[in-house]
């Protein structure tokens, strides 16, 4: 029988290993081959005895019961369960009255399914550059780009770090429009305690599989300040007969995960605070910046290499990235892109077919959409000079794996002139954001 048990031990990890010869050269990885997977979600008996207890309910009731479970969790007023975090963010939308034609503010960088969302509540989705430390939407891009079509301004809390969004509602009030945050990303996040998905007007949220708190399969939930707008995203199903359930399975695996989100977001808190001051020690390396009063919830955590205080300021920077890239794979950490063009780069926005014929595109009188990548400068440098790690800081890993991280990094930053001769050596490599767009 297949199964996901890890059966050997990572083995206690030695500053000794900074020393070694890379592994990319022959030496010895960090973290060996057979030891660097991680599992998540985590399977319990709780998950199944709830599966079980489920599956004798009524599915409706199933869902209303983890709706309101992690709506109290989050804080909000009105909740609607759904079946993806696209459809939520498409609700959340049309629930604060976005009307086809209008238009809604979102970041550069961010997944695909953000900008989506706009376009099938049939608005134009206008993208802005980033802050260069948050890597969240920019308050002063943000209302450069307001116009009297603007309704919505929808930031994303980018990796799991909240934006700003003291400083996005006084935007949206000066300017009487709606803030909704797309916090698919920030499960347990917050700013000064209160919970993204309860501090904007609405709010979309991805719960799939491989989210910090994952149902079971794919499932997403809206969120609610009003509760007129709540009605309204009720009244669009009920009109519509756009069917955007969620499956009573996905919610009876999420009522018994919800029980352990804290833990897991104990863990991924640790972890992520160690691997900091680890990277604080290099030279090349640095992990996420956090404002005073806001929690980062570590769905991904992004590294900003400096080579310019390594001695590399000579060499083109994303060369310096994919050299060190290949470096760090090979002793076990599996740090990668997430994103390689910002998003109005990508195929639906260049083309703007919409539903065909151009809709709902055909519905702006603009002449040009602001979708020409040199207008998101910050976000061209930031995909330039960065690595992401994913997946493997969601799980609750163990003390010893975050040290190998941290060592794996440390050793990286040991051999700079390993680095010169990788980007020395390298063949025509394209920046990032001049070769085809991939999503994720």
């Amino acid at each position: 029988m297949k199964t996901d048990f890890i059966r050997k031990p990572l083995k206690l990890p030695s500053d000794d290993s900074v020393r070694e010869p890379l592994a990319y050269g022959g030496g010895p990885a960090v973290i060996p081959e057979d030891v660097r997977r991680t599992n998540f979600p985590i399977i319990t008996k709780e998950d199944v005895i709830q599966m079980l207890v489920s599956i004798q309910q009524d599915g409706d009731q199933v869902v209303d019961e983890f709706k309101e479970a992690y709506r109290h969790y989050v804080g909000a007023n009105y909740a609607i369960a759904t079946a993806s975090g696209t459809s939520s963010l498409h609700l959340a939308l049309v629930g604060v009255g976005v009307q086809p034609g209008d238009e809604v503010i979102v970041p550069a960088f961010t997944f695909i399914a953000t900008a989506q969302a706009v376009v099938a509540a049939k608005a134009i989705p206008i993208f802005v550059d980033i802050d260069p430390i948050t890597y969240c939407l920019d308050p002063v891009q943000a209302e450069q780009a307001i116009t009297k079509k603007t309704k919505a301004i929808m930031p994303v809390h980018v990796h799991g770090l909240p934006a700003d969004m003291s400083a996005l509602r006084r935007l949206t009030d000066k300017y009487s429009l709606r803030l909704v945050e797309d916090a698919s990303h920030a499960h347990s996040a917050s700013i000064h305690e209160q919970v993204a998905g309860s501090i904007g007007d609405g709010a979309g949220q991805s719960l799939m599989a491989d989210k910090n708190f994952p149902v079971g399969g794919e499932g997403g939930i809206a969120f609610f300040k009003e509760k007129e707008d709540y009605e309204r995203a009720l009244h669009f199903l009920d009109s519509s007969g756009i069917d955007y359930r969620m499956s009573w399975i996905a919610a009876a695996f999420g009522l018994s995960q919800l029980d352990r989100l804290p833990y897991y977001d104990a863990i991924r808190a640790r972890n992520a605070a160690y691997l900091t001051n680890a990277l604080a020690e290099t030279k090349l390396f640095s992990g996420p910046l956090v404002p005073d009063g806001y929690k980062h919830s570590y769905n991904m955590y992004r590294v900003k290499l400096s080579p310019e205080r390594l001695g590399l300021a000579d060499l083109e920077d994303y060369r310096v990235k994919d050299a060190v890239q290949q470096l760090i794979n090979a002793e076990g950490v599996y740090a990668r892109e997430w994103q390689n063009v910002p998003i109005p780069g990508h195929l639906p926005f260049k083309n703007r077919k919409g539903f065909g014929a151009g809709y709902p595109f055909t519905l702006s009188d603009r002449k040009d959409f602001g979708y020409d990548l040199v207008r998101f400068p910050v976000t061209l440098n930031m995909l330039r000079n960065s690595l992401t790690i994913c997946r493997e800081l969601r799980t609750p890993i163990e003390y010893e794996r975050i040290q190998a991280y941290a060592l794996a990094f440390k050793k990286i930053d040991a051999n700079p002139h390993i680095i010169r001769e990788l980007v020395e050596r390298g063949d025509n490599l394209k920046v990032l954001y001049e070769r085809d767009a991939r999503l994720g």
